[in-house]
């Protein structure tokens, strides 16, 4: 029901310029749901540069290999169960085929399911841990898991050949990162307590 009241709705894009170095993202997403791409714009144009170098810096070198454009599909989310997709080549829909024709480029392709990434919950006991700062700590949760499952989806399309449990553990580390310098700027407090990540689900 939930996918034909979206086909119905239609559809909007965003093209999000990356940081140096990295791609530029062609963000598709329901109609309505701008909210969604912005809040990704942000963490890929503002929030990604914004972080200490060493944070980014095991992704750097995988992630220069991507061709210059990369589709983003957007979706509330994935029947599944999974919080985003690689698409291989010959994988890709119609648009992003189009689009590498129309340029004579390789264009890659992901999709991401924003709902359960919101409800996605890595690390629960630093969550729990956030007291008085909850409401904070959840709006700073959901830029930060984007930016991570976007990062994690980007990482298999530049290694296709890389071992899942390397990347999942990349990912998991990353989030917490993130979540370290997004709430201690936010709040003025370390987040939360030292738990040990939950997996990311595939």
């Amino acid at each position: 029901m939930r996918r034909l009241i979206e086909r119905f709705r239609g559809r909007e894009q965003l093209l999000v310029r990356g940081p140096a170095g990295l791609p530029l993202l062609l963000v598709i997403y329901p109609r309505g749901r701008q909210d969604v791409a912005r809040l990704l714009e942000i963490a890929y144009t503002h929030t990604l540069p914004s972080l200490p170098e060493r944070i980014f810096k095991p992704y750097g070198r995988a992630l220069a290999m991507l061709p210059p454009i990369v589709v983003v599909l957007l979706r509330p989310e994935n029947p599944c169960g999974c919080l985003g997709h690689w698409h291989p080549p010959g994988a890709e829909s119609r648009v992003a085929r189009r689009l590498a024709a129309d340029l004579s480029s390789p264009v890659a392709e992901i999709d991401l399911a924003y709902e359960m990434i919101r409800r996605w919950k890595p690390q629960p006991l630093a969550a729990l841990a956030a007291g008085e700062q909850a409401a904070a700590v959840a709006e700073i949760h959901f830029e930060a898991a984007l930016l991570a499952v976007l990062v994690h989806e980007l990482h298999h399309l530049a290694q296709p050949q890389a071992v899942e449990r390397e990347i999942r553990g990349a990912s998991n580390e990353f989030y917490g990162a993130i979540m370290r310098e997004l709430v201690l700027d936010a709040t003025g407090r370390h987040y939360g307590m030292i738990a040990e990540p939950r997996r990311l689900e595939r």
